[in-house]
């Protein structure tokens, strides 16, 4: 129920290979990770000291980026992380998630003995956001849970709406998940700023830059009780100082330029997929790619994938979703050729 993409310690084990060997694109992660974020540091040095309390310095470096007071800051290992912690928080109360959406929502939610309910979308309205629907699931709701743009569908949500939902549910605690959100290079549509006290904003390093193994985020909110409560949960230790390093360096990057290839690899994966008439594509405005298996179920087509060493994210647990979607992270254009090309080939053979 709670499995993820980018596994691919077992992919590698099942197809016999070693892990550098997959062509992984279950996770959606840049393959873009820039060189200058490693450039200069004494890696050895870095690793022999404490992390540095709560990452006070990095806390206080993404406050200045985004010209905001830091005291609206937290730094963690990691949206997941913050997404734990919340539901600590609200254990035993009300949870509405907007789905499909990422599982981890649901599994903390429950671990934490919450009520949750699913607010799903519709698709055969190709998932695209409901706001009707989903102020029918909100009255008596103490947490709501949307990642923007949505995972797996891409889906973005323009940020006057959301703010608009939120300020007709000031009990509800809306918990923005803007993990993709550096992908959407030519809009502005983060919620960061925002002066409504019941948004929580989440970010993270891993996607854009490419780090995931890193496991670094922050927060925003107006809410300072709500943040005194997440850090008082934390250890102080949370992010490595590894991890503090490389995103003081993120901080300052521009990578418009990486997103904007991606985003033209995506284009050219796009244009070859939707030729192909045995899928369904929903594009999305994001790194990624959910695709419906007309002809197949998603796990014969990502075993047909894994046997040549492709990990493809198999969608069927999530909420919303049958055994017929499969989501893709757009990756180098030769891999995303290779995939293309395989597709085709699966389909004359099987269909």
């Amino acid at each position: 129920m709670f499995q993820h993409g980018g596994n691919v310690y077992s992919a590698a084990e099942a197809a016999g290979c070693h892990v550098d060997e997959i062509i992984d694109l279950s996770s959606n992660v840049s393959p873009f990770t820039p060189d200058a974020l490693l450039k200069g540091l004494n890696i050895r040095s870095i690793i022999s000291r404490l992390p540095e309390p709560y990452s006070r310095t990095l806390t206080n470096a993404v406050a200045q980026f985004h010209d905001l007071p830091a005291e609206n800051f937290l730094s963690g290992s990691g949206t997941t992380e913050f997404i734990h912690r919340i539901c600590e928080i609200y254990a035993g109360k009300r949870a509405v998630i907007v789905q499909p959406t990422y599982v981890d929502y649901m599994k903390h939610a429950q671990l934490a003995g919450m009520t949750v309910t699913d607010c799903i979308m519709s698709e055969k309205k190709k998932f695209a956001f409901d706001d009707n629907e989903l102020i029918q699931c909100l009255p008596d709701a103490d947490v709501c849970f949307i990642c923007n743009p949505n995972n797996p569908t891409g889906v973005l949500v323009g940020k006057d709406e959301l703010r608009f939902i939120a300020d007709m549910f000031k009990k509800t605690m809306f918990v923005v998940d803007e993990s993709y959100i550096d992908f959407c290079v030519d809009r502005n549509p983060t919620l960061i700023g925002c002066t409504l006290s019941n948004i929580i904003v989440l970010r993270s390093f891993s996607k854009a830059y490419g780090i995931p193994g890193l496991r670094a985020g922050y927060a925003f909110s107006q809410n300072k009780h709500l943040l005194g409560e997440l850090k008082s949960s934390m250890s102080p230790w949370n992010i490595n100082t590894l991890a503090q390093e490389v995103c003081l360096k993120a901080v300052k990057l521009d990578i418009s330029a990486y997103m904007r290839q991606l985003l033209q690899i995506k284009a050219n994966t796009l244009g070859r997929l939707t030729q192909n008439e045995n899928l369904r594509v929903i594009p999305g405005e994001t790194n990624y790619i959910l695709i419906k298996l007309k002809k197949s179920d998603a796990s014969s087509f990502s075993e047909y994938m894994l046997n040549h060493r492709i990990l493809v994210r198999n969608c069927s647990n999530f909420v919303g979703l049958s055994d017929k979607y499969i989501r893709i992270a757009v990756k180098e254009q030769v891999h995303m050729d290779t995939f293309c090309r395989l597709a085709e080939v699966y389909f004359r053979i099987f269909s």
